[in-house]
């Protein structure tokens, strides 16, 4: 009985805490949580696309596709210590401000979470034609309503007419 109860306990608190290393992870690529040593966030240098997080910088990558299964060890490797970070920039900011290691799996749930959400997402590649299609569409109206307006006549045929009519008085 006090098995049964261990284990539902167990898996309602997986299932709770679903995510939680993730949303972690988006805190500190935000910089809403600050990193445990100090050190400065993601998101002053990098950029992902996510909705969770706002627009990042532009001086480095953007990461929104580093966070597929193969990539994590990689990842893992490049930002668990200064020296193995992938640039002079990375390496001088982070000297003494090591990543804990909670840390770096919340970074590295974050850029999965990220990953699996852009792979899934289809609406985007999708944009452009319906941008197309909405064009059409208002052209497609636009020379509807022209129609309608077009002119039979010139607009000073009155004036021209009188003017035919008329004779010199001398």
């Amino acid at each position: 009985m006090i098995i049964n109860r261990l284990i539902f306990l167990t898996i309602l608190i997986s299932v709770t805490c679903f995510g939680a290393e993730a949303d972690s992870g988006a805190k500190l690529f935000e910089g809403t949580k600050p990193f445990r040593n100090g050190g400065v966030a993601c998101i002053a240098c990098h950029n992902v696309n996510s909705p969770v997080v706002v627009s990042g910088g532009s001086l480095a990558k953007d990461l929104t596709e580093y966070g597929g299964a193969d990539m994590a060890p990689t990842i893992q490797y490049m930002v668990a210590k200064s020296e193995s970070m992938p640039s002079p920039i990375m390496v001088e900011a982070y000297k003494g401000k090591e990543l804990t290691s909670q840390e770096v799996t919340d970074l590295i749930a974050f850029f999965q979470k990220v990953d699996k959400e852009s792979k899934t997402s289809g609406f985007g590649s999708l944009f452009w034609l319906l941008g197309v299609f909405g064009a059409g569409v208002i052209f497609f109206l636009l020379t509807l309503l022209g129609k309608s307006r077009t002119k039979n006549r010139s607009v000073n045929q009155d004036i021209y007419d009188r003017q035919l009519k008329s004779t010199w008085r001398e």
